[in-house]
């Protein structure tokens, strides 16, 4: 059995949904390609749309939720849709895909991103796509993207079944639903004791919070530990800087009176999220499916505008995180955090309920048993 999966490079969560459900798959003995579509398509605009994303996230806040309530609207008119970009270049790339699709002969094909969804509803309309290949749509945030229900997909795999009346709301049908969460590291569902996992990292074992950076940037990290340092407690914070080398210099180099512990790129997250007492986090889709996988008391901040504020507005509503910005200090979040045990008890209690454990397992099977 061949699967091949469809991404593009705009932030890691695409890429990285795609990993974690072939990664299962494999397990099973699934052959798997995961191909970086824009980029393979052409070079100058998967590299146009990966280092354009990442700056307008990181730079241009604005211009992105810009162009993100741009697409809402244009995803409401068929006019407005033709003239989108995405559907121009699946209109002039569908050829180039239909060979390549041909090469590999996959026995189902996955979507990751919705510009790769376009590109390939656009080929089952003009007839150049094999019908008999089932087609996925993962749907990596925790609303649906404008031009979801403009695709073509046999299934849309979302975050939960909160998301359910969305979806069909946008005209998505029941019965192509599945609410398996957002693919995940199977990794993430295997819990390890907060004791343990501290040991393992080396780690002083007392309360710890983790706070994580990501690729596109996220608020000021040091204000935001700065602010945390002020909570009259005695903790940990664990700071994932990921590759940005000039932030965790400049955080080994800011005296704190608590104890903070810089770490570079990591590949064991999971690890690091048990060890945790809470998570704090921008509200990517992929990293929050991480953390609601894991149970753990979740404050986000600083929300790329566009798709992670609808992501912020989703898990607020839920109870599934609390919410740390300009106006509400993240001393004061976590304060009040541990003043009410209530408020944990019913954000664990929302977790339970609609964060995704085995997502990628659970997703993985589905396709197989579909195959077989």
């Amino acid at each position: 059995m061949n699967a091949l999966f469809l991404t593009v490079t705009a932030g890691q969560g695409h890429n990285s949904t795609s990993f974690a459900l072939a990664s299962y798959l494999e397990t099973q003995g699934v052959n798997c390609t995961v191909l970086d579509t824009y980029k393979y398509l052409s070079k100058l605009i998967g590299d146009l749309v990966d280092v354009g994303y990442t700056s307008m996230a990181r730079h241009s806040p604005k211009l992105h939720l810009l162009m993100y309530d741009k697409a809402e609207k244009a995803s409401s008119s068929e006019k407005a849709r033709k003239n989108y970009l995405p559907y121009t270049i699946a209109e002039a790339s569908k050829s180039k895909m239909q060979k390549y699709i041909e090469t590999k002969k996959p026995d189902v094909i996955i979507c990751t991103h919705i510009f790769t969804a376009i590109i390939i509803s656009q080929m089952r309309r003009d007839g150049v796509l094999d019908d008999k290949v089932p087609v996925f749509g993962i749907v990596t945030d925790f609303t649906l993207h404008p031009f979801w229900e403009d695709t073509e997909m046999d299934y849309y795999v979302v975050a939960n079944e909160l998301l359910l009346f969305e979806a069909q709301r946008k005209g998505i049908d029941a019965d192509k639903l599945l609410p398996y969460g957002i693919p995940v590291k199977e990794e993430f569902s295997v819990d390890v004791p907060a004791s343990e996992a501290r040991t393992q990292l080396n780690l002083r074992d007392k309360t710890t919070l983790l706070l994580i950076s990501s690729s596109v940037g996220f608020g000021n990290i040091t204000d935001v530990l700065s602010d945390i340092d002020k909570v009259p407690m005695d903790f940990q914070t664990v700071i994932i800087c990921g590759r940005n080398k000039r932030l965790s210099k400049k955080i080994i180099n800011t005296p704190y009176n608590k104890d903070v512990i810089v770490v570079d790129y990591v590949d064991n997250m999971e690890l690091y999220m048990d060890a945790a007492d809470i998570i704090i986090t921008k509200p990517g889709g992929l990293t929050v499916s991480e953390a609601l996988t894991k149970r753990k008391p979740l404050i986000i901040t600083d929300p790329i505008p566009g798709v992670e504020t609808r992501n912020a507005y989703f898990l607020i509503n839920n109870n599934l995180a609390v919410y740390a910005g300009k106006y509400s200090r993240i001393c004061d979040v976590i304060m009040q955090l541990y003043s009410r045990p209530d408020k944990l008890s019913q954000m664990k209690q929302a977790q339970d309920a609609y964060g995704k454990k085995h997502s990628a397992k659970n997703t993985g099977d589905f396709i197989i048993q579909l195959i077989n």
